[in-house]
């Protein structure tokens, strides 16, 4: 009997289990009541972006002037560096110096055989004045024997000069060639490695001014034109700032790969941006530049634009968190802004709100859950 009861009980276990499960399924599909869908707790007035053409290049930071400097061991013995890593030099600084031991050798030839020539001279002169003042002592009788200009070839002093002559210059020649000076060729910074190995360059020099170096795809090749204003955005920590084009080539790039090393279905086409400010860029930095194409620019209320100092800036609603945007402004109509840069189709952007608001924020604490694994 008890066996009998118990076979009971659990068929009734099993038809409960299942009756909530099928529930739980079909509420999934059904729509949310609006009810349980919690108030946004701001109070916050949005105005979108409209749709607007843009291209994006992706692209890296680099230096306008970049030179390493390696061991010429052809130029002798390399002197220690005159400057340190991170210095700051002018064009034209001295970075190091060699020394050819064996030009320095023939150096010292060169001046022993010439001070050897001075010597000479000097003792040549020496014999040919008291000739001519012998001339001068003798009789007219005497004086036919040998004119003045005789006595002057006799001597020849100006061959021993020519020889002299030729001495120094063989030496300036050699010191030329025995000390060379590394100059730097233009402004820029040291980078000294931590390690000198085989391969490694003795330093490198970077120049301060930086572009971005990027890729354009072949379907936006032709949209791109010098000149065309864009904004750059630092891939790392979302700055942007602005700058400009200043190269489209027309040739594509040899390898199928984007900045970032994804592969690419297209042809690239090699882009370059100079920055309008070079404030918070650092060599390396991976960007995205965002051109816009429209001439027509974008307006927003002007209740949604913020000041900081000489730069103005909107709020914008980033999936879930406030994030600052900088902007350009242009024109003023009607509590309206046309604003030339710093926003991007479909932005979110924050015209008021009931509490205060500040980058960071989280708008939807729903983007701070872990998702739970969807069910197969």
């Amino acid at each position: 009997m008890k066996k009998k009861w118990f076979w009971i009980g659990g068929v009734l276990l099993a038809i409960i289990i299942a009756v909530v499960v099928v529930g739980f399924i079909g509420n999934r599909n059904e729509p949310i009541d609006d009810s349980l869908v919690m108030e946004d707790p701001f109070g916050i007035e949005y105005f979108t972006v409209p749709p607007m053409e843009q291209v994006y290049v992706n692209g890296i930071v680099k230096p306008e002037q970049s030179q390493d400097f390696n061991q010429e061991t052809t130029l002798g013995t390399k002197s220690d560096l005159q400057v340190e890593n991170g210095q700051v030099v002018e064009k034209d600084t001295l970075l190091y110096s060699y020394t050819n031991e064996e030009l320095l050798r023939e150096i010292s030839k060169m001046t022993s055989e010439a001070a050897r020539l001075e010597t000479q001279r000097a003792n040549t002169a020496y014999k040919q004045q008291l000739a001519i003042d012998r001339w001068y002592a003798a009789s007219d009788e005497e004086r036919e024997n040998q004119t003045l200009d005789e006595i002057y070839m006799e001597f020849n002093i100006p061959d021993i000069d020519s020889q002299i002559q030729e001495a120094y210059t063989m030496i300036a020649d050699l010191e030329a060639e025995a000390y060379t000076e590394v100059l730097a060729p233009f402004k820029g910074k040291v980078v000294i490695p931590e390690e000198i190995t085989a391969n490694a360059p003795l330093m490198k020099l970077i120049s301060e001014n930086f572009y971005v170096s990027g890729t354009l795809n072949e379907k936006d090749l032709e949209k791109v034109k010098v000149d065309q204003a864009a904004d750059i955005t630092v891939v790392s920590n979302n700055f942007t700032t602005r700058g400009k084009v200043s190269f489209v080539d027309t040739t594509p790039a040899d390898s199928e790969t984007d900045a970032f090393g994804g592969a690419s279905t297209m042809s690239s086409y090699p882009v370059k941006l100079d920055f309008d400010s070079l404030e918070g860029i650092v060599n390396g930095y991976h960007v995205q530049a965002t051109i816009q194409l429209e001439e027509n620019q974008v307006w927003i209320p002007a209740a949604a634009i913020h000041t900081e100092g000489e730069k103005s800036y909107v709020l914008v609603n980033d999936f879930g968190t406030v994030a600052k945007r900088v902007i350009q402004l242009g024109k003023e109509k009607d509590q309206e802004v046309e604003i030339t840069s710093g926003l991007e189709a479909e932005d979110e952007i924050i015209v008021s709100s009931k509490e205060a608001l500040q980058e960071g924020d989280i708008l939807d604490p729903t983007m701070m859950e872990v998702p739970l694994p969807e069910e197969e």
